[in-house]
């Protein structure tokens, strides 16, 4: 299963139910934010791998993303390869570059067949490097454990890949050495407490670990969620307790308990994961949905946080999926 795919489809199927003059505004302001050589900017303003596949996440969930953005854009995924010639030394790394890939590939442009084939031999390569004797990938090769998170993104790079994940039974007891007893996940064996975004991962990789063997090919989330919802409501409840407790004042979810203030990547991954357990409400999606909103720029593209001038691409591929989530629900 391709998680990145069905985690398109569905932001983009939700969004087809928001104004047009929403998804418009923030195409343009996303269209703006690619550079000349096709990528698209970081937060310094400058041509950035990350930043350049959440641009091209967010363009094709608001389907804006047409050839000639994608043509641009696969330039600058080969020019990043042969500048750096290891744009895959981590998981971050490796899955931006090849969602990007297929994202360009969906928009009707093709990588060559050569440079395929290159950088699948050298994202296994990189990927075996990182993977620890606990069954996960750690961040970078000092490591000496595995990462929640960057174990969660391998598994999703080579999905993206359309390979199979290798051992992909030694993910099941690395996930739970990693379970918090009163709910949440920890991000790797050395984390004292768990957080939003590493329980939003542990999650994730429980439901796609738990996918499989299921007979057909599950269509989207819905059909996941349809056919582990008996599961997922008996073994993955106390997680949506432990969230739930996370979101604060401001209608937003904090990454840690004890953060100062909510986040928007905090707020969407906590509300994508509450609803993939049958455990988000209306009370927490609307409180979260009123949180983002405040974030939103009238000229288009989100922020991160309160008190925060400057939007990115990254926060507003999760501004546009918690309208997504609020229009799928209204």
């Amino acid at each position: 299963m391709d998680f990145l795919q069905l985690l398109r489809n569905e932001l983009r199927a939700g969004l087809r139910g928001t104004p047009a003059s929403y998804r418009s505004r923030h195409a343009a302001w996303l269209a703006t934010q690619q550079l000349e050589g096709g990528g698209f900017a970081n937060r310094r303003g400058r041509p950035d791998l990350y930043y350049t596949t959440f641009g091209l996440r967010a363009l094709s969930c608001l389907e804006a993303l047409t050839p000639a953005m994608a043509a641009r854009a696969l330039e600058f995924l080969n020019a990043e390869t042969r500048a750096t010639r290891h744009p895959f030394r981590d998981a971050v790394h490796a899955v931006s570059w090849w969602d990007a890939v297929k994202l360009c590939e969906e928009a009707g442009v093709a990588l060559a067949v050569e440079a395929r084939d290159e950088a699948l031999e050298r994202t296994r390569l990189g990927l075996a490097a990182l993977r620890r004797m606990d069954g996960g990938w750690a961040k970078h090769p000092q490591e000496g454990n595995g990462s929640l998170y960057h174990s969660f993104l391998a598994a999703l790079t080579f999905r993206r890949m359309a390979e199979t994940v290798p051992e992909a039974e030694r993910l099941s007891p690395f996930l739970a050495g990693l379970i918090e007893a009163t709910g949440g996940f920890r991000e790797n064996a050395y984390s004292k407490r768990p957080g939003t975004n590493a329980t939003a991962a542990g999650v994730a990789l429980a439901l796609l670990l738990k996918s499989r063997g299921l007979p057909g090919l599950l269509a989207g989330w819905g059909a996941l969620r349809d056919a582990l919802s008996g599961w997922a409501s008996r073994d993955l409840r106390a997680h949506g307790t432990f969230l739930i407790k996370l979101q604060n004042d401001e209608g937003g979810f904090q990454a840690t308990p004890n953060a100062p203030f909510a986040d928007l990547l905090s707020t969407y991954t906590a509300l994508f994961t509450l609803k993939n357990i049958a455990a988000l409400d209306e009370r927490s999606l609307a409180r979260g949905g009123s949180y983002a909103r405040a974030l939103e720029l009238p000229e288009g593209g989100y922020v991160g946080f309160a008190l925060e001038a400057d939007p990115d691409c990254e926060y507003t591929f999760y501004g546009l999926g918690v309208a997504s989530l609020e229009a799928a629900t209204s």
